[in-house]
C-alpha cells in the first residue's frame, strides 16, 4: 500500500464527509449549509477517520470489534479535533451539547455510536469501491495527481488558518473598541446631550442606560469590522457554529445574523 494512494483516500473521503455533512445540515435547517472550515469541499476529520478505520480495522476478526473500534475511536478523533481547534482558533464547528450523554459538547454517546456504524459502512461497503478506484490508476498517474491534491489542500489549510487568526484579531480589537473607556464615553455623551437639550442628568440616565449605550457602541462597531473583512474571513466566521471563548460568543453570535441579514437583504434587491 502505497502512501500516494492513501493520501487520496483521504482526499477523497475528506469530499464524501462534506457531501454528507453539508447535505445532512442543509436538510436540517431547510436552507443552504456549506459545512466545514475549509475553503474547499472537503472535511478532513472524515477522512482521517476513514483512513484510520481501513489502516486499523481491516485486520479486525469481526463486525463487533470493528464497531467498537471505530466508535471508540471516533470518539478520541472528535475530542482531540474539537479541542486543538477550539485552543488554535476560540471557534466551535461542532456543538452536542443539546444531545445527551455529551462530554463539554465535544463528542457525545448518540454520535460515536453512529460513527460506530459509519465504520461499518466505510469498511466494508464504500472501502472496496475506493480501491478499484485508484487501482484504475497506476502510480505514475496517481503521484501527480497527490501532488496536485496536497498542494490545493495545503493553501486552503494556510488561507483558512490565516483568517481564523486574523478573525481573532478582529473580535478582540472590536471588544476593546467597546470596553475602551466606555464610562467616560457614556459620561461624556449624557453631559454632551444634556447641554444640547438642556434636561437634567439623572433624566437623560434613565432614557438611556450604561448597558443601553454599550449595545450603541457594539452595533457602531460591529458594523465597522463587518465592512473591514475579506472574504474568507466572512466564510470562516460563517462556518463556525459559535465560540467558547466568552468575550467572542455573543459578538461572533451577533456578526453572524448580521452577514444572515446583509446576505438576505442582498438576495431581495436582486429579486427586484
Amino acid at each position: 500500500m502505497h502512501i500516494t494512494t492513501i493520501f487520496i483516500w483521504f482526499i477523497l473521503y475528506s469530499i464524501l464527509g462534506w457531501i454528507y455533512e453539508t447535505i445532512f445540515c442543509s436538510v436540517k435547517t431547510l436552507k443552504w449549509d456549506n459545512r466545514g472550515m475549509l475553503i474547499g469541499p472537503y472535511c478532513p476529520i472524515y477522512g482521517v477517520g476513514a483512513v484510520l478505520d481501513v489502516l486499523v480495522c481491516s485486520g479486525l476478526p469481526n463486525y463487533g470489534a470493528v464497531f467498537l473500534t471505530c466508535m471508540l475511536g471516533s470518539a478520541v478523533l472528535e475530542y482531540t479535533t474539537s479541542y486543538t481547534t477550539e485552543k488554535l482558533f476560540h471557534a466551535v464547528w461542532w456543538d452536542y451539547s443539546d444531545l445527551p450523554l455529551n462530554i463539554k459538547g465535544r463528542i457525545c454517546l448518540p454520535c460515536s455510536l453512529g460513527f460506530g456504524a459509519a465504520g461499518l459502512i466505510v469498511l466494508y461497503g464504500i472501502h472496496p469501491y475506493m480501491v478499484r478506484v485508484t487501482d484504475s490508476l497506476s502510480l505514475s498517474w496517481q503521484e501527480p495527481a497527490a501532488l496536485l491534491l496536497m498542494a490545493v489542500f495545503s493553501a486552503d489549510c494556510a488561507l483558512t488558518a490565516d483568517s481564523l487568526i486574523a478573525l481573532n484579531v478582529k473580535l478582540e480589537t472590536t471588544m476593546k473598541a467597546i470596553d475602551s473607556q466606555i464610562s467616560e464615553r457614556y459620561d461624556a455623551w449624557i453631559e454632551n446631550t444634556r447641554q444640547n437639550l438642556s434636561e437634567g442628568l439623572e433624566t437623560l440616565k434613565e432614557k438611556i442606560s450604561l448597558e443601553e449605550f454599550r449595545e450603541r457602541r457594539m452595533m457602531e462597531e460591529l458594523k465597522h469590522t463587518l465592512s473591514t473583512m475579506n472574504w474568507n474571513q466572512t466564510r470562516a466566521l460563517r462556518s463556525s457554529v459559535s465560540f467558547r471563548h466568552a468575550r467572542y460568543r455573543e459578538l461572533g453570535s451577533r456578526m453572524k445574523h448580521a452577514l444572515s441579514f446583509r446576505r438576505k437583504e442582498t438576495e431581495r434587491q436582486d429579486l427586484k
